[in-house]
This record gives structure tokens, sequence and C-alpha cells, in this order.
């Protein structure tokens, strides 16, 4: 059994890494675990110049922190919020009520959908060109 001095140790170290971890200061990881597939909108029929635009775009979100993207033009390498309401289909219903749904927009406007997880990554949930 630790003595309880080490354990307060512990457990202030472990508040202190809550408390300095920031998902802000670090740039977004993208993941695309519940991509909507087989759908008009999926992956599968974007052509060769869309799916180029979607992995450039990518990688040059990754280049900024989640900070540097929240203040760039939404229409640019920034994001913008979208009501739940205001979309044209259903959301996948593994979405967590309390996030958000933010669009980055790639190959001119085509939105690339989904949410923020609490951590800083980007889960694509649904199509990536809309219409």
């Amino acid at each position: 059994m630790q003595h309880p001095k080490q354990r307060q140790n512990i457990s202030a170290y472990i508040k202190a890494a809550k408390e300095i971890y920031n998902p802000d200061n670090f740039p977004p990881r993208f993941s695309f675990r519940f991509l909507v597939k087989y759908s008009n909108f999926g992956y599968e029929s974007l052509n060769n110049e869309q799916k180029i635009a979607l992995i450039d775009t990518l990688n040059r979100l990754s280049q900024l922190k989640w900070a540097e993207l929240r203040l760039a033009p939404r229409h640019g390498l920034g994001y913008e919020k979208i009501e739940k309401n205001a979309l044209s289909f259903a959301l996948p219903y593994d979405i967590p009520a309390d996030r958000s749904i933010i669009a980055f927009r790639f190959y001119g406007k085509a939105p690339m959908i989904g949410y923020r997880s609490a951590y800083g990554t980007f889960f694509h949930n649904t199509p990536p060109l809309a219409g």
C-alpha cells in the first residue's frame, strides 16, 4: 500500500495534466470512422480531383491549431457551425447530443461536415459533398 503522501502527489499530477491539456492548442486529428458510406455523397462518389482536394485540405488543416482554425475565414481554412435542423439529411445516431456540427470547406465551397470531440478530433460523419 502506498503512503498517503505519495497518493496526493499522483492525484495532484493528474489534476495538473488535465488542466494543461487544451485541444485548442493542438492541430485537429481527423477520423473517418463514422463516415456515411455508399451514399450519393460519400467518399466513393468523389472524382479524383475532389479526392485530391480533400486530402490537400486535410493536410493544410492539420498544420494549424484549433484556435487558429476558429479565427480563419469560414470559406478558407476555418470552419463554421451548422444548426442541426438546417441540414437536409438525417444525422447518424452516434453523434453526441452536446456536440455542435461544424463544416470545413474543400474543393471550392464543398462542405466536409462532422463534429469535434472534447479531445480535438474531428469526426467526419456526413457526406463531404452536399448537393
